[in-house]
């Protein structure tokens, strides 16, 4: 018996259409709260995890096209393309904060889009290199969504509510190996569709190779299944722990309002009672008459750090520090008696 085909992605997903309505929302939430989640990882695990579920997708479609000898691969065309699209602003967005992941995976898509100029032959086989790809995009950026969050992990304290973290770093582990797997065995699968026609005609020796054939097919199915579960349940983990961090209550389109800039926008902010000592700036977007800062920062030092994206609007591209020397003591300290009571604690 078949197992069944992977099931689309939801369309009441936590992607897409909402996104509008995410970036109003975000933009509304209280300005020193953003200013002070724009630096937790959950933030680019949630972008990340964003385009695991849509390198799975294109992975699950093409092995779907695979299976029903499909040869019309627009959906997948479609879907490769968006996640292109997708990716171009997320570069700049990391790179803007200088950190550095590998998001390149150009060569995957280009052989994606080129799945109907492959030679003519066996439609069991030629889309399996496609598939194999879209599957390595995803292991790719679950890879990334573990890498950025497991740093907060080993810095955490003990104490600390990070549980949605550990959470996404379990259901991001677990995903890549079901992903590894299920490259390995389509990778088999091209031998083992060799040998079913050399046996053909051969009565027992025909009923074995295409038992192998079976299995194997099932195999990367049930895993994808898992695959499939593992992702969605990772994208909701991540964007729900920016959202609820940002007191927000749906994240459906966050990923995309992040992307846009939801959280870098403090052109008409007030964040004179915000926490900003020593905070990384780097990309978030002010304005001379809008943006009210906390008394101690160095407005001064603060334009020489940035450019002029349009007229009397500035985006912050350096680090460093932009307070006045003198109050920023002052700052410090309730921190330095904070780190006090956490020990304390411990």
């Amino acid at each position: 018996m078949d197992v069944d085909p992977v099931p689309a992605s939801d369309p009441s997903s936590l992607t897409g259409s909402g996104s509008v309505t995410a970036a109003g929302v975000i933009s509304a939430a209280d300005a020193a709260t953003r200013i002070g989640i724009r630096p937790h990882p959950m933030v680019r695990a949630a972008i990340l995890s964003n385009f695991v579920v849509q390198a799975f997708d294109i992975a699950a479609a093409i092995n779907d096209d695979r299976r029903q000898g499909n040869p019309d691969h627009t959906l997948i065309r479609t879907r490769a393309s968006d996640l292109d699209h997708d990716l171009d602003p997320s570069r700049a967005y990391f790179q803007v904060r200088q950190l550095r992941l590998d998001l390149d995976v150009r060569r995957e898509l280009l052989l994606i889009s080129a799945l109907d100029q492959a030679p003519e032959g066996d439609l069991r086989i030629t889309p399996i290199p496609c598939f194999v790809a879209a599957l390595g995009m995803a292991c790719k950026f679950a890879r990334g969504v573990d890498g950025v969050l497991a740093r907060r992990l080993d810095l955490r304290l003990n104490f600390s509510l990070d549980r949605d973290v550990e959470l996404a770093c379990e259901l991001a582990d677990g995903l890549h190996s079901d992903l590894e797997l299920a490259i390995d065995l389509a990778r088999e699968l091209p031998h083992e569709l060799y040998e079913l026609d050399k046996a053909r005609g051969q009565g027992p020796s025909t009923d074995l190779a295409r038992g192998r054939v079976l299995n194997i097919d099932r195999s990367v199915n049930r895993v994808l299944s898992l695959a499939f579960e593992r992702s969605h349940a990772l994208n909701r983990v991540c964007a729900l722990g920016v959202a609820g961090r940002l007191g927000l209550g749906s994240a459906v389109g966050l990923a995309q309002a992040l992307l846009d800039g939801a959280l870098d926008d403090f052109t008409t902010a007030d964040l004179t009672h915000a926490l900003l000592a020593e905070a990384d700036l780097t990309g978030v977007r002010w304005s001379l008459a809008g943006t009210t800062w906390p008394p101690e920062i160095h407005v001064k030092t603060l334009l020489a750090r940035s450019r002029e994206a349009e007229p009397g609007v500035y985006v912050v591209t350096r680090r460093g520090m932009m307070w006045r020397p003198v109050l920023l003591a002052r700052v410090r300290q309730p921190l330095r008696r904070r780190g006090s009571s956490c020990a304390m604690l411990r």
